[in-house]
């Protein structure tokens, strides 16, 4: 039976995250210089350096994490002769290429890093402002095995949703993603993947398409962008399916989605038998979207022409491959 499950958290559509992007972290006419720290010093050497604009409000990237940094020392987690990069990795709310320091304004920040708290963590989004959440993590999140355990990072406080502006010849995406459970593809104006998917829309390879371990569905839809008729996506790891969906959302009026259609789904965070999640109608496009082993989606799929395999960091993929073997082709990326 269809389930109306709506999403639990707000998401901007694609096409207003794309308006505004030129001058979503640029700096103002009155904005301070960029403090430039160097991050290979100790956080003491950086103390009262750098400050936020009296006119639009931003704050350069390194004065905001100096300010977590500060946190930490205050919660014991960071010395002060310890580096500011010390902290982790910072991922801004918006991912694309930039050709700038980020001016960051209210909830824009999600930091990634290790030996930190849920204290530490609260403490961060209740004093600085423009971090949105704190994750502890190391590592890859996901399953890459399913016969073992998955990895996981822990959301500590505040929110793990961010996206990326995924750009090629073909057109422009927003992937939204819960990073705390997908891992991290910086986005970059040549991307490798993305270079492998436009060669095989010029050959008009791009017509039935499976992505068949889809993570949030960046491939697969991005074949729907291409005019693909048939797209299929697919998934072991529930959180990739749900953020598959959420993006299908996301994108909605950019790949002219008409509706969409969501399944009830076994419980379990990790799919063995292909089970059919949503399916959506979109402009001559139709998309179906499965929770299970890569291994498994053909016995409940019908093949495709073109059969796409992205495997997870250090996954072994020669089974998937035989099992996709029913396909007209078949493109590891």
């Amino acid at each position: 039976m269809p389930s109306a499950k709506p999403s639990a958290e707000a998401i901007t559509p694609a096409e207003e995250v794309l308006a505004r992007l030129d001058l979503l972290y640029m700096a103002c006419p009155r904005c301070p210089a960029e403090p430039g720290f160097d991050k290979g010093k100790p956080f003491s050497a950086l103390a009262s350096m750098g400050r936020r604009c009296s006119g639009c409000g931003r704050a350069p990237l390194d004065l905001v994490m100096m300010e977590a940094m500060e946190v930490l020392v205050d919660h014991n987690l960071r010395s002060p002769t310890d580096p500011l990069r010390s902290i982790g990795w910072p991922l801004v709310e918006v991912g694309y290429p930039l050709a700038y320091p980020p001016r960051l304004g209210e909830r824009e920040l999600i930091i990634v890093g290790e030996r930190l708290t849920k204290e530490a963590a609260a403490d961060i989004i209740a004093r600085v402002p423009e971090i949105k959440g704190v994750i502890r993590g190391g590592g890859v999140p996901g399953v890459s095995d399913l016969r073992a355990s998955p990895h996981r990072w822990e959301l500590l406080a505040g929110s793990d949703l961010r996206c990326d502006v995924v750009s090629s010849l073909i057109g422009d995406l927003v992937i939204y993603k819960h990073q705390s459970k997908i891992h991290v593809e910086f986005p970059r104006q040549a991307a490798p993947k993305m270079k492998i998917l436009e060669e095989l829309y010029f050959r008009g390879r791009l017509t039935t398409v499976a992505d068949v371990l889809c993570g949030p569905g960046t491939l697969g839809l991005s074949a729907v962008l291409a005019g693909g008729e048939r797209v299929v996506l697919n998934d072991a790891w529930l959180a990739a399916v749900e953020d598959a969906i959420l993006n299908l959302e996301a994108n909605r009026s950019i790949l002219g989605i008409e509706k969409i259609e969501r399944y009830k789904m076994p419980a379990g965070e990790v799919g063995a038998e292909s089970v059919l999640a949503a399916e959506a109608d979109g402009d001559g496009c139709k998309i179906e979207v499965y929770f299970g082993d890569a291994e498994r989606l053909f016995s409940r799929a019908e093949p495709t022409d073109l059969c796409l395999i992205d495997p997870f960091p250090g996954m072994k993929y020669e089974r998937i491959a035989e099992a996709c073997g029913v396909c007209g082709e078949i493109v590891v990326v």
